[in-house]
């Protein structure tokens, strides 16, 4: 049986959602997963969600309940449904946001690499994936690439006026920091600096083609910033209001350009955007002079209502296609999880011999071609699939399996 235990934005505050990502979350995680009657689990943990999918035994039901929390419990159809919708952005902060999909995808591709994903929740992941796809292409929703750094840039905008002029320190280097870099440059935003607390910063800086910042030049790269996005999945505070009061190198041309100790540094205006969760900027920043602090309830306050029509048509698609799953959970089902696996299996053991032989950007980006591919290839079957089982000839399929790939009839 499928299940999802969920705290989101809509249900919790971000005090709420910090907690349980920071350290609550995980003991949960763990306690449940080792639970009789749990046969496997994927964790998906965002910037406003923190959700437990799980492949559980009907007699799991009462000791998930009396462990769950605060968290809502969904079962079955209802917990693909709300999968389906988180997918396709229908649940986010900013409707429509594309981001939601690549870390679907890669907690389902963690939980595959661990053990952890079961056919039952392979198959969820897979149909919520390809719904997304369908959603898309079908309603236009996320095509014009809606997202909260987006959001948030335009927030700022009533104290940036000159995004070009614009100096920019970006905290963080994984893959969220990509989008913020590609909404950033879309401004015109050439001066940015990355910092990355966990080191990784050089690497980074040299495939963007960024200036990168460590240890002593920190404090002073801060205090130069106009504007600071922060996006690091660091459980602990990275910007404190220590590092942004701090003094630039002692030389006449750092003097010259440090607004520490300027008589109008008070005046200055200056953005930090925090887009962590756990958050990664200390609240007390905001109460710098002249500073606006951006953090993930702020932007949320702001978030933009997407057009109704395009809401409801993608909301209507997403209740056909969990019912669809719902369905395709009998007879032909397991067969579909049988293949998905089996293709999954084959995809990793590839990926590794690619990340063994190429640099991490190439490695990065043959990796998502291959699960791309990966995903059309599986598409063709599994709806041909439901269409043979439909007709009655679940039995052809069922042997085509076996001859073409040497799959067992599931149980």
């Amino acid at each position: 049986m499928l299940l999802c235990l969920t705290a989101s934005h809509r249900s919790h505050d971000f005090a709420a959602l910090e907690q349980l990502s920071g350290g609550s979350g995980n003991e949960l995680v763990e306690t449940l997963l080792a639970g009789d009657g749990i046969a496997g689990g994927i964790v998906l943990s965002t910037c406003n969600r923190f959700e437990l999918y799980l492949d559980a035994a009907p007699h799991a039901l009462e000791a998930i309940e009396a462990r769950r929390g605060s968290l809502t419990l969904l079962r079955g159809e209802e917990a693909a449904r709300h999968l389906f919708a988180v997918t396709t952005g229908l649940e986010s902060v900013v409707i429509g946001e594309p981001e939601i999909a690549g870390q679907v995808r890669r907690a389902l591709n963690h939980a595959e690499r661990t053990g952890a994903a079961t056919p039952v929740l392979q198959r969820a992941f897979s149909d919520a994936l390809a719904t997304r796809r369908a959603v898309r292409e079908r309603t236009g929703l996320g095509a014009a690439r809606p997202s909260l750094i987006r959001l948030a840039l335009d927030l700022a905008s009533h104290r940036i006026t000159d995004w070009p002029a614009t100096k920019v320190l970006l905290v963080g280097t994984g893959r969220y920091a990509t989008s913020c870099l590609e909404a950033l440059r879309d401004r015109g935003v050439h001066a940015i600096t990355v910092w990355s607390p966990s080191g990784r910063g050089q690497e980074f800086g040299h495939r963007h083609g960024l200036v990168q910042v460590s240890g002593h030049a920190v404090a002073a790269s801060a205090s130069r910033a106009d504007v600071i996005v922060c996006c690091t999945t660091s459980t602990e505070l990275v910007i404190r209001p220590g590092l942004l009061q701090g003094a630039c190198p002692v030389t006449a041309h750092a003097a010259a350009q440090c607004p520490i100790g300027h008589p109008h540094a008070s005046e200055r205006r200056r953005v930090i955007i925090d887009l962590g969760l756990p958050r990664n900027v200390d609240p007390l920043v905001a109460d710098l002079p002249g500073v606006e602090l951006l953090d993930l309830e702020a932007i949320k306050l702001h978030a933009p209502f997407q057009h109704l029509a395009v809401a409801d048509d993608a909301e209507a698609l997403v209740r056909q296609a969990a019912a669809a799953h719902g369905t395709d959970a009998g007879p032909i089902g397991p067969a579909v999880a049988a293949l998905r696996s089996h293709v999954s299996d084959a995809l990793e053991a590839e990926l590794a011999r690619v990340r063994r032989r190429y640099d991490d950007e190439t490695a990065e980006k043959t990796e998502a071609a291959l699960r791309h591919f990966a995903g059309v290839l599986l598409h063709g079957p599994s709806v041909r699939a439901r269409e043979l089982a439909n007709s009655g000839r679940r039995d052809e399929f069922l042997d085509g399996l076996h001859a073409v790939f040497g799959i067992e009839r599931p149980a």
